[in-house]
């Protein structure tokens, strides 16, 4: 996979996944965030870092993958919580995609589990965190 605009959070490698994190965390750049490994998550992942490109903005625009959902669970779960993206019907394993907002950090929506990684869906994530930057 040629990804320009993703960096691949490791998943054997605690300290390093979570200093990464933190590096872009602490950035100025709207990070799409896509969890899992399947075959549809890649192909939208490939679609995701093509629309980094794509869509006309002034903001940077980089998307974060991470291969599972026990990587870097106990910093993402408590931030989608507080933006209730995480509700009972909605528990962080279910979340495929979300995205954040420049400084201060906040999420607004994100993408089911069952839900497709379709250019509309992605570039509507990055649209809306655009908006609330």
């Amino acid at each position: 996979m040629s990804l320009q605009n993703t960096t691949e959070i490791p998943l054997n490698d605690d300290a390093l996944a979570l200093r990464m994190y933190q590096q872009l965390i602490d950035s100025d750049k709207i990070i799409m965030v896509i969890l899992g490994d399947s075959s549809s998550i890649q192909k939208g992942l490939i679609l995701a870092d093509k629309l980094t490109r794509q869509i006309t903005t002034n903001e940077t625009l980089v998307v974060m993958w991470i291969g599972n959902h026990t990587t870097l669970k106990n910093e993402l779960e408590p931030i989608l919580k507080t933006a209730d993206i995480i509700q009972v019907d909605t528990p962080y394993k279910e979340i495929k995609a979300f995205c954040f907002t420049k400084h201060p950090r906040k999420v607004n929506t994100r993408i089911h589990l069952n839900g497709s990684l379709s250019p509309f869906r992605l570039t509507k994530l990055f649209r809306e965190a655009i908006k609330n930057s």
